[in-house]
């Protein structure tokens, strides 16, 4: 009989479970509202629960209250115990009886337990699980249970007896019985509160999105929803745009933009770009995202439109550009691999040179041998002057300012003009008399003779005729080849003009721009007169062209007048050199041009400390007890380069001179491919007495062979 009265008693139970979750549908948990009507329910059910209880006499009376208020304060907290707690306590001590006081402290011992319980939980992802509301309901009805103990002493065993091991059994399970319930109606709540914040997450990433976003019925085209972006972007209200059309903004028709649109998709693109009008009749360039999504309303297409016109503007504009840094990667390339292959071809050069010149010293002028390594020694030379042009091309070669002759630079380099422009164009050099020197490097001159040449065959196109002139010219203010933008003075003029197509006066306004070029395309890299115009200007020369279709091209090239003294200093280097009796610590990681360099320097009477690496350099440096005079290095090594081992060779040996020897630029020494003042510098390929005259001067303290810019 206890156990069916405490069943029917707890039955309340599951209803008021049932219309809990009603209350949370409409009013949810989240809200004051929401949890004080649940306390309300739950001390109401409570009050009931006490007034139709397991009545045991004398005032004991027991029922479902502690597993209503436990659960209450559980799962609404403090504000809704704060409601149903009170109700429950009035009425539980207007009943009054022998167990008042049991009845009050059970009570508050459930809300005690739920509320700690409930802040145990809080922040918990998921509602309490059915072992935990079991022991939920053990340690309530445990402490309801030992609360039995204040009852007066003569019944307190007896209701243990009677009605401890139900309570035990049945209210735990109750609890869970309820709790699931209301987990159930928790989690539920939750999937709700958490679909319904989804949704506006979603909706406010439509509207709020500083994109311009549409959805388009892809049918009809029409514009079922845009967000306030698309309104402010296009300048209709979002109203106007709801009952617009995307024909009515696109510049195509809707097939046309079906069209566009399958051709896209067709290469797995979801990106298409149109032509769009706004409000104030502007047309724009679009980029269009567009994915199909599907709803229970059908299937739509959400675009996003991004405006590209300043970029398709600023891609018209920078096209060519882009064709030209193509074309200037790819000549870079073929650069780096003529520049690495003529420095390797450098040191080769070097010692075929080297061991001519010094076997050539061994035998009699009238003998046959001799005539042979002077052909040797020729064709080396020969391929010198190929690498250095080759270097001169890839932009490799240190350049060193030299005081030459042009007349004599120019008659050297007839033969391989001719080549070049072929046997159907007549070449014609008309020197001039007493020519002034000039200070610029030899291979420079290769570079504007040969861009000059190419640039006249490839206008001449057939027959016709090539003529290079020089003169002696003094420009001032009365002259009319003395324009307001030159410096007038002394100057060497170098004339090449062709009989070929001339030039419209469009191009000669672009002629030296970089790339610019009116050749086909593969035709020509349009760095060529850029290049000339680039040497011309870095030597303080000036250059003048003038054309006219079907007149041919002149290209005038000034090149100031060098001093006497720079002439002197040139011609110095052709003498026979003087050798020397100081100490040459010699780096080079080429073993042939180690030992080639070694003994030209043994041959002029030098002492020579050898090695192969900078560290084996610098371990001599430390072992030698004598002085060290000059310390001849290449540049570029592994392990440290020439410049990194003068400096570490600086600190052991203070004062001592270096000389450097490279068969290309490197910046380790070279600004820019340009001697510092200061530096002295070797060119692979050398021949004996150039190297021999070179460690004379930098032993005797001789000016640099760089030059200022």
């Amino acid at each position: 009989m206890v156990y069916l009265n405490l069943i029917l008693n707890l039955a309340l139970l599951v209803a008021l479970s049932v219309v809990s979750g009603f209350i949370v549908q409409r009013w949810p948990r989240q809200t004051r509202l929401g949890v004080l009507l649940q306390g309300l329910l739950f001390g109401g059910a409570a009050v009931i629960g006490m007034l139709r209880p397991l009545n045991m006499g004398g005032g004991l009376i027991f029922d479902g209250r502690s597993v209503l208020l436990s659960l209450v304060a559980l799962y609404f907290g403090p504000w809704a115990a704060a409601v149903a707690g009170p109700m429950a306590l009035a009425c539980r001590i207007a009943m009054g009886g022998v167990g008042a006081v049991m009845g009050v402290l059970v009570i508050l011992s459930s809300l005690a337990i739920g509320l700690l319980a409930h802040y145990r939980l809080q922040g918990a992802q998921n509602p309490p699980t059915a072992w935990y509301l079991y022991c939920f309901g053990v340690v309530v009805h445990l402490a309801m249970v030992a609360l039995m103990l204040v009852l007066p002493a003569e019944i307190a065993w007896s209701v243990v007896r009677r009605i401890g091991l139900p309570v035990i059994l049945l209210y735990p399970l109750a609890t869970i019985l309820a709790g699931k319930i209301l987990s159930d109606q928790e989690a539920g709540a939750r999937s709700i509160a958490a679909l319904r914040q989804s949704e506006e997450n979603y909706r406010r990433l439509f509207e709020e999105h500083s994109a311009v976003k549409m959805i388009i019925a892809p049918e009809s085209g029409a514009i079922v929803d845009a967000n306030q972006a698309a309104a402010n972007y296009y300048g209709w209200s979002r109203q106007a745009l709801r009952g617009m059309s995307i024909e009515q903004i696109d510049t195509l028709s809707l097939p046309e933009i079906r069209q566009e649109m399958a051709k896209a998709q067709a290469l797995n693109q979801t990106c298409f770009e149109f032509r769009h009008r706004r409000a104030d009749g502007s047309i724009r360039d679009v980029e269009v995202f567009s994915s199909r999504i599907a709803t229970n309303g059908g299937a739509f297409v959400h675009a996003i439109v991004h405006d590209i016109t300043d970029r398709k503007q600023s891609e018209a504009r920078n096209r060519k550009l882009q064709d030209q840094l193509l074309q200037a990667q790819k000549m870079e390339s073929i650069g780096r691999l003529a520049g690495g292959v003529a420095h390797d071809f450098n040191n080769m050069l070097a010692l075929i040179i080297g061991y001519a010149e010094m076997g050539m010293a061994r035998v009699d002028p009238d003998d046959s041998l001799h005539a042979d390594l002077t052909e040797i020694l020729a064709a080396g030379r020969r391929s010198a002057d190929l690498t250095r042009q080759l270097l001169a091309f890839a932009r490799k070669q240190t350049i060193q300012p030299k005081v030459l002759d042009l007349n004599e630079t120019m008659a050297g380099m007839l033969k391989m003009l001719q080549r070049i422009i072929g046997e159907e164009i007549a070449l014609v050099w008309k020197p001039g008399a007493n020519l002034w020197p000039v200070l610029i490097d030899p291979a420079q001159v290769d570079q504007i003779v040969a861009n000059l040449a190419v640039n006249a065959r490839d206008a001449i196109a057939g027959h016709g005729q090539l003529t290079i002139e020089t003169a002696n010219i003094f420009l001032d203010e009365t002259d009319g080849e003395c324009r307001a933008d030159l410096i007038c003075g002394e100057f060497v003029r170098l004339v090449v003009s062709d009989t070929g197509c001339g030039m419209e006066p469009a191009t000669l306004e672009h002629l030296f721009e970089p790339f610019f070029t009116t050749k086909e395309t593969g035709k020509g890299t349009g760095l060529g007169l850029a290049t000339v115009y680039g040497i011309v200007s870095q030597n303080n020369g000036h250059i003048d062209v003038s054309s006219a279709p079907g007149q041919g091209a002149t290209f005038k090239i000034y090149l100031p007048r060098a001093q006497a003294a720079e002439k002197h200093e040139s011609v110095e280097m052709e003498r026979e050199p003087a050798g020397g009796t100081e100490t040459v610590l010699l780096v080079e990681d080429e073993a042939g041009i180690l030992s080639l360099g070694q003994a030209i320097l043994k041959k002029y009477g030098y002492t020579v400390l050898a090695a192969g690496s900078p560290q084996s350099a610098l371990a001599l440096a430390q072992r030698h007890s004598g002085t060290i005079d000059l310390l001849m290095t290449d540049v570029v090594m592994p392990g440290m380069n020439g410049n990194g081992l003068s400096q570490s060779i600086q600190n052991l040996r203070p004062g001592i001179k270096t000389l450097f020897m490279s068969g290309y630029t490197a910046d380790v020494i070279a600004h820019h491919g340009v001697l510092a003042e200061g530096v002295h510098y070797l060119q692979k390929p050398f021949a004996v007495k150039s190297m021999a005259a070179k460690v004379r001067r930098v032993l005797d303290g001789s000016k640099s062979d760089g030059a200022l810019n």
